[in-house]
């Protein structure tokens, strides 16, 4: 009970009565402990948990195909796919690159030529004044990931320069080096995935929206109206949407305000009626057709909802957020809530 309960409650409260002191007290062991070693420890911890939560999900999923549970199938692809990214990102870096130095002026513009084939380019000039700008050696702006392929290549240029070495680009840096085998795997699998992925997901919004927007009261009518709007205000056709429209749609959500007031459906659809054949009246005798005013604007309509009520509403939420935070925090720093020692 004591190494299980009592110590992880303690390390959690000297620590976090620590930063939180730090934001106080003006010492600079304190700040650094706040604005260093914390986040060092952060980041330590951090780590950590991925590789555990990889494990994890590398062990279920291996256990539901050992035990053929419902659609293992994919779970083979989950399994196959993170070994690919773990081969690719640790042990193959497949970033190799070829360096080229001591080429004679009557063989440059050949080698610039041979150079332009590999990297589909046209104009062999640019390639053939960066030769001649390198004094140290020229890289070739193209990664081969086989060493296979990188030497044949270079089996082309040998008989045209004095010296070519095959490098490799260093560890680490090969994740983000367009070309290598990670980059090629994030590009051609990871992205298209992702964009399958939110594809799919924009049905379910369009379905929960359908579930959402239904009218039932003024909430929803409100809730319905603005996210026509921002929807029509995002897309060009929106700004293509002619005054009148605009104007039958802020007349169609008046009625849906004071709809809760009229208890006689006939007198509110001949308020509503009647306020959308006075608007048309109205703006055709002023000349809408072709000034029509800002007010009347799909786009200038999403703009300031943007602006007002959709940021009025996002900083009461973050403002809700930062309280949630603050109690919770408060709660674990004096010792009431122990969740993340596993209690209830």
């Amino acid at each position: 009970m004591l190494f299980k309960r009592h110590i992880p409650l303690l390390i959690v409260i000297g620590v976090g009565l620590l930063t939180l002191f730090g934001h106080f007290i003006n010492n600079t062991l304190i700040q650094s402990f706040v604005d260093k070693d914390a986040l060092q420890w952060f980041d330590i911890i951090a780590s950590f948990a991925m590789f555990l939560g990889a494990l994890n999900m590398l062990k279920l999923q291996v256990i539901k195909i050992i035990k053929k549970q419902k659609n293992w199938q994919y779970s083979i692809l989950a399994v196959v796919g993170f070994a690919f990214a773990i081969f690719a990102g640790f042990f193959y870096r497949g970033a190799n690159f070829i360096t080229i130095s001591g080429i004679q002026d009557e063989n440059l513009s050949e080698v610039a030529i041979i150079i332009a084939e590999e990297l589909n380019e046209t104009n062999s000039f640019n390639i053939e004044n960066k030769i001649m700008a390198s004094h140290d050696g020229y890289e070739i702006d193209k990664l081969f990931i086989t060493e296979g392929n990188a030497k044949l290549f270079m089996e082309k240029l040998t008989p045209y320069v004095a010296a070519a070495e095959l490098k490799s680009k260093s560890w680490g840096a090969h994740v983000q080096t367009k070309g290598s085998l990670f980059y090629w795997m994030f590009i051609n699998i990871i992205t298209p995935l992702g964009a399958t992925m939110f594809a799919l997901l924009a049905f379910f919004v369009a379905s929960a929206s359908y579930r959402a927007f239904r009218i039932r009261n003024f909430e929803a009518t409100l809730l319905l109206v603005a996210g026509i709007i921002l929807m029509l205000g995002r897309v060009p056709i929106g700004g293509l949407i002619p005054w009148w429209a605009v104007s039958i749609l802020i007349i169609f959500g008046i009625g849906a305000i004071v709809a809760p007031f009229i208890k006689e459906r006939t007198i509110l659809l001949g308020i509503v009626g009647g306020g959308i054949v006075i608007f048309i009246i109205t703006g055709t005798l002023m000349g809408w057709n072709q000034n029509p005013p800002y007010l009347l604007s799909i786009p200038v309509i999403q703009d300031w909802i943007f602006a007002y009520p959709a940021m009025a509403g996002s900083r009461a939420l973050m403002i809700g957020i930062s309280l949630g935070i603050v109690a919770t925090s408060f709660r674990i720093i004096i010792g009431l809530d122990k969740s993340f020692l596993g209690d209830k």
